[in-house]
């Protein structure tokens, strides 16, 4: 069986369930699982997982994303993109790119943020998209995200006035939530006319494979040459090496002693001969502080 992610380009027009259901039929196996989805009119990098691997889905859908967004100013629609009705329109001519981008900076660090009614989000057992089809709203709890960087790349003045942006951001950023965030802070209506997700962890859109070259790839049996480890995903997260008594007491879920200097939550990948032995976690702090096995990945016959 294949275990590892696999970075794919996911065209517009397809939905991310598309996108899955592909991979699962060119690598004829089941157990596949994707790290974030993207709306069916965005395209960019889908990072999945095969095999073993989804076993890491936990931690890998909270990798930091980076989005190339386009934004225009003097229409909004109900959907807060361009697959939805126009619900209001204005004259954009007045905003300026300097005054864009000083909003954009007002919306960069820990903001709280409402879900859109036509999302994913669960409520009460059903999707929001599904609720707001059937015409209905409900009130839906803001969440709170982090946006590390949302900058203006090029702005196209006018009427309908245009904003390239750049955001990257946390897991659970809406960017079409940040867009109507944008029009409001402006004071005008504003939609997301166009999303690419350029990065997930690691994973950037240069290296995204096409469903044609994964097919390809399959026809000469070389699919597992294109997977990477999960922690080539998580590059960012703290490591570290284990020796082979500590890589035994963390494979019998039992807590050893933390390096230095890392804070407790930290989570930190464990390694033991250069394969990924568990996903751990901080816990307490100085030099009291303990490793916690949070998803173990190797057995002791492994070791």
């Amino acid at each position: 069986m294949l275990d590892g992610v696999l970075n794919m380009l996911k065209p517009p027009g397809m939905t991310s369930h598309d996108v899955v259901d592909g991979v699962r039929r060119i690598a004829c196996m089941r157990k596949v699982g994707h790290c974030g989805t993207l709306d069916p009119a965005a395209a960019g990098v889908m990072v999945l997982m095969l095999g073993g691997a989804t076993r890491m889905s936990e931690f890998l859908v909270g990798c930091d994303k980076t989005y190339r967004a386009e934004i225009t100013l003097g229409l909004s629609t109900d959907t807060l993109d361009g697959e939805g009705t126009i619900v209001a329109e204005a004259d954009a001519s007045d905003v300026t790119g300097e005054r864009v981008s000083e909003e954009l900076a007002g919306l960069t660090g820990e903001i709280e943020m409402v879900p859109p009614m036509h999302s994913a989000v669960w409520h009460e057992g059903r999707r929001l998209y599904e609720i707001a089809r059937e015409g209905e709203t409900v009130e839906v709890e803001s969440r709170r995200v982090t946006v590390h960087r949302f900058e203006l790349l090029e702005f196209t003045p006018g009427e309908r006035a245009r904003a390239l942006t750049e955001v990257v951001c946390s897991s659970g950023t809406y960017v079409r939530s940040l867009a109507a965030m944008l029009g409001e802070a402006l004071g005008c209506p504003a939609y997301l006319s166009f999303l690419v997700r350029t990065r997930v962890g690691a994973q950037r859109i240069e290296d995204s494979l096409t469903g044609r070259e994964l097919s390809e790839a399959a026809h000469e049996h070389r699919v597992g040459e294109l997977l990477g480890a999960p922690e080539e995903v998580l590059c960012e997260w703290p490591r570290i090496e284990a020796d082979r008594e500590t890589a035994v007491a963390l494979c019998r879920g039992m807590q050893t002693e933390a390096p230095p200097l890392l804070p407790p939550g930290e989570r930190v990948l464990v390694l033991t001969g250069g394969r990924l032995l568990c996903v751990a976690e901080v816990v307490g702090d100085g030099p009291t502080a303990l490793i916690q096995p949070r998803r173990v990945l190797l057995g002791e016959g492994d070791l």
